[in-house]
């Protein structure tokens, strides 16, 4: 068993010296493992991981579980710092602030081996934007060529990316894929990120403690009921004095969705995040910018071949503009096993924001 007596405190907001500018990166490290056994028979399910091993995994990243709900296909757990779900064969950890996400990652391979027979890594995806403050990071995530020097420790022949324009926000993207001699059953598959940064001041205000009373009176009041699908299962958290983090996820599937919000003007960030095909993606993305209105978007949608929503969504995304907004960016980059759309987009009727932020990642800074 992996020990949870560990040597520090989880802390949502860093510490900070009296006459030190108070600061919280709100972007997040997003860790999503797919795993798979070596034999044919006796592989179980990520959810037979005890409760008090996943503790001790997120003590290591340096989060702590707010609370869970569960469905028959998905666990879902709220975090101190962001977000996991696990299903029979898929762990999502996604964490912001300073945590360390990429320490959590052997922790997790051993405990999918020693509790669900699932030895082998099948793919991996490790994304980020840029940190607006990368000095403040752990020193292995302080830069992109450090994690990816980390992950090639673990994974041969992964394929490391960057896109965007370096003048800009970027985004990074670390890639694995296992050619197994088992395959699961292919099922379609997809999924929506949406980046958002500069929000709108009339928004700000909704995700405090002095506008809504909990997590629930947020959900309902900042209009992010509007957002999810009918039907949805949904837990959330509003933090004190500021900061939002709400999961949900279709019950009957392993389809989820995720929204966290960094409300402080100066930083303010908020991200959205499903694999749903209730309804059509782009819609969606609309929805999720008329409750935010940030100034500045980034975007990426996955989709296998096989996911006529996920195509769908990533032919309208590479063919229209998005209301209100000018498009400054946009690539496609077919993967080992699906394709990738990415866009980056300013509002109109504002300034110009995008301006690089402070990291360098061993290119260039601005």
């Amino acid at each position: 068993m992996i020990s949870s007596q560990l040597n520090f405190a989880v802390q949502t907001y860093p510490v900070k010296a009296p006459d030190e500018e108070y600061f919280f990166e709100g972007a997040e490290k997003l860790l999503e493992l797919w795993f798979c056994s070596s034999k044919q028979e006796g592989a179980k399910s990520l959810r037979d991981i005890p409760r008090a091993e996943i503790d001790a995994m997120l003590d290591v990243a340096r989060c702590k579980i707010l609370h869970s709900k569960t469905n028959k296909y998905i666990d879902s757990y709220v975090l101190s710092e962001s977000s996991l779900f696990i299903s029979d064969n898929r762990v999502i950890l996604k964490t912001c602030g300073t945590t360390r996400l990429l320490a959590a990652l052997p922790v997790l391979m051993q405990l999918a081996g020693s509790y669900a027979s699932l030895d082998l890594v099948q793919s991996v995806y490790y994304s980020r934007k840029n940190f607006l403050r990368p000095d403040l990071q752990p020193n292995l995530h302080r830069n992109f060529d450090a994690e990816v020097e980390y992950l090639d420790s673990f994974f041969e022949d992964g394929h490391a990316y960057c896109l965007g324009s370096l003048k800009q926000d970027r985004w990074y993207l670390y890639t694995f894929h296992r050619k197994v001699q088992y395959p699961a059953n292919k099922q379609p598959d997809h999924t929506l990120e949406i980046l958002m940064s500069d929000l709108d001041e009339e928004v700000l205000h909704k995700f405090t403690r002095k506008f809504a009373k909990d997590g629930h009176d947020c959900f309902m009041r900042a209009g992010i009921d509007k957002i999810l699908p009918a039907g949805v299962d949904v837990h959330d958290e509003l933090f004190d004095p500021c900061g939002y983090s709400m999961n949900a996820y279709i019950n009957d599937t392993d389809q989820y969705a995720t929204i966290h919000v960094t409300p402080e003007k100066e930083f303010s960030f908020a991200s959205f995040e499903t694999n749903q095909d209730l309804v059509c993606l782009y819609s969606q993305t609309r929805k999720v910018l008329q409750c935010f209105r940030p100034n500045k978007i980034l975007m990426t949608v996955f989709a296998n071949d096989i996911s006529m929503k996920g195509k769908d969504a990533q032919q309208q995304l590479w063919d229209r503009e998005l209301p209100g907004y000018r498009r400054t960016n946009v690539q496609f980059v077919r993967l080992e096993t699906e394709t990738l759309v990415y866009a980056h987009f300013v509002r109109k009727v504002t300034r110009d924001l995008s301006s690089s932020s402070d990291e360098d990642d061993g290119e260039r800074s601005d």
